[in-house]
């Protein structure tokens, strides 16, 4: 530390240069924080789980022909055919699936008083087959029973049943004890619903809604003109099921089926713009590092060429290479440190600029402390070399220099 003061004073003396590299470093790092946030959180979207068995599902609609009786009657036997598929141990009706972009967003309250609304939900109508089927997890309560189904040609929220809502939506309800909300009715679209279980985990339709955690399953089965049907594989047939309940059904005359789709590739549909943001801030992060060693790298070098005669000079004055080696670095981690204290405040302002206008969440404080640490280190990386040239300068150079 003996080095620290006539390094601040050949700072002092010389301002242009540390000036302009502290300015980079600020610079560097207010975009590195910021950037290494937003990274982490797309990150974080990519692995978030659905609640769901998704490497075991798919689903797909399919049209249902005749009176509502007839419709109904088709449903059924389509059911009972492709759960008898050897490949199959589970088939539900459904009126939508998650992260689709496509489904019922409804009204959740204490009462049928638009005053008493609390938050709004996903909404799935199905019967006692889907928490099965979708591999969700009861925490809470009860599962459907066969005599919780209600039949309906459409609009099945419409219709006063039993509902198994997800703990967001139970915690939304009864915040003190979530648990406490079995037995209640809550109010669905002002239609009175009474809740008889709670699962850990289900998103709705939209990933990028408030509500994407708050879903109502209610045991309302629907047979409209086009009806959504999901499937789960037993472990590791999900293709040969695939296959087979696509032969099964377009056996049958005037029989269509759309969006036949594995939901792992749902999934990464709709992940795709995330994925692609997580990459390209990938890259941003790597480019700045790469540009913000070179700039740290030259300015050391310079440095160096610079001082070769005060170097020298030290040198033959008694100081080893080590010293030598020492000086320079401690010299950049000063101009560092600085940069990063700025680029602390300049952060931390662009910060509260994103999460004002853009509504996205604060930085994390360790996030700064992560990236100081790194910006540190890319430094020392950078100044390395030149240091090391620095300390190889001979002490005669002071005399042939003279």
């Amino acid at each position: 530390m003996r080095d620290l003061f006539p390094i601040l004073k050949t700072i002092k003396h010389s301002k242009l240069a540390p000036l302009l590299l502290t300015l980079q470093v600020a610079l560097t790092f207010t975009i590195l924080v910021n950037a290494m946030y937003m990274m982490v959180t797309k990150e974080a979207e990519l692995v978030k789980p659905t609640g769901l068995n998704e490497s075991e599902l798919f689903s797909f609609s399919t049209n249902l022909v005749g009176n509502q009786a007839q419709k109904s009657a088709q449903l059924e036997q389509d059911l009972a055919a492709i759960r008898a598929l050897p490949s199959v141990a589970s088939v539900s009706p459904i009126t939508g699936m998650p992260l689709t972009n496509w489904g019922r967003s409804l009204d959740v309250g204490l009462s049928d008083n638009e005053n008493d609304r609390i938050t709004h939900a996903g909404y799935y109508g199905s019967d006692h087959t889907v928490i099965e089927t979708l591999g969700l997890n009861i925490i809470a309560g009860r599962n459907f029973s066969p005599s919780d189904v209600i039949e309906q040609y459409y609009d099945g929220h419409k219709s006063s049943a039993s509902v198994i809502i997800s703990k967001q939506l139970a915690a939304k309800i009864k915040p003190q004890d979530w648990r406490s909300v079995v037995g209640d009715t809550i109010f669905v679209e002002f239609v009175p619903q009474r809740v008889i279980g709670v699962v850990d985990n289900m998103k709705a339709a939209w990933r990028f809604w408030y509500a994407y955690d708050m879903t109502v399953i209610s045991s309302v089965r629907e047979h409209y003109e086009e009806s959504m049907l999901v499937v789960r594989a037993k472990p590791g047939q999900r293709q040969q099921a695939m296959e087979a309940t696509y032969s099964l059904l377009v056996q049958q005359p005037g029989r269509h089926l759309d969006n036949f789709q594995a939901f792992t590739e749902i999934k990464k549909d709709n992940l795709q713009a995330d994925f692609a943001a997580s990459q390209t801030l990938k890259a941003v992060i790597i480019a700045l590092a790469f540009v913000t060693m070179l700039g740290i790298f030259g300015q050391a070098r310079y440095t160096v060429i610079k001082r070769r005669k005060q170097i020298g000079t030290r040198r033959a004055l008694g100081a080893t290479r080590s010293q030598v080696l020492a000086y320079l670095l401690l010299e950049n981690a000063i101009m560092m440190v600085a940069g990063i204290v700025l680029g602390s405040v300049l952060a931390i302002l662009a910060n509260m600029y994103l999460v004002n206008y853009f509504a996205l969440s604060a930085v994390p404080g360790e996030y700064l402390l992560w990236c100081a640490g790194a910006m540190i280190a890319v430094g020392q990386l950078a100044t390395l070399y030149p240091a090391v040239m620095a300390a190889r300068v001979p002490p005669a150079i002071a005399t042939r220099t003279a």
